[in-house]
This record gives C-alpha cells, sequence and structure tokens, in this order.
C-alpha cells in the first residue's frame, strides 16, 4: 500500500455487480431467526439514569471545562484509583 499525501483513499472496493439489490438484502428472509439484545444491569443504569436519579448535569461540565481553562483543575489520582477499583468491584459482585 501506498502512503501519498492527498488525503484520497487509495483503496477502493470494486463496484458491486449482480447478488441481491440493497432493498432485498436488508429484508430478513422467511425462515431467518431473529437476533436479541440484552443489556447488563449498569448499561441498563446509564441508559436510564442511574438510582439516584442523577442525569447529565451541564452546569457542571462547564465549571469544569472553565477551572481546566484557568489552570485551576487538578487531578488527584489516588482518588481516581480508588474509584475505578470501587467500580471494578461493584462490576465482578454482580
Amino acid at each position: 500500500m501506498k502512503i501519498d499525501n492527498t488525503g484520497k483513499n487509495t483503496l477502493t472496493q470494486p463496484p458491486r455487480t449482480g447478488g441481491r439489490p440493497v432493498e432485498e438484502a436488508s429484508k430478513p428472509a422467511g425462515n431467518a431467526v431473529q437476533d436479541s439484545v440484552t443489556l447488563n444491569p449498569v448499561a441498563a443504569q446509564i441508559s436510564q439514569g442511574d438510582e439516584t436519579g442523577s442525569t447529565f448535569d451541564s452546569a457542571r461540565v462547564a465549571s469544569l471545562r472553565q477551572a481546566i481553562a484557568e489552570g485551576r483543575f487538578s487531578v488527584r489520582p489516588d482518588a481516581i484509583a480508588d474509584k475505578l477499583l470501587n467500580s471494578v468491584k461493584e462490576l465482578l459482585s454482580e
């Protein structure tokens, strides 16, 4: 593969020939098995908000963004490590 600086994709796919049209290919066949998806409990909590009812706090995000821009935000690796370990413990206990 040759790398060039033009930003063009040098690897192209050949045009589709033959086969079923896209509309037919996207329809399940009469005897096809339908797939199903289930979320684990953590993913379900995230999708519906956790049990404390917390939601996205845009004001908090804005204040953190401002603190980072002004250089007032400090990272505490010990707190991050503790919360990460607690999160893993919680996931493993389910």
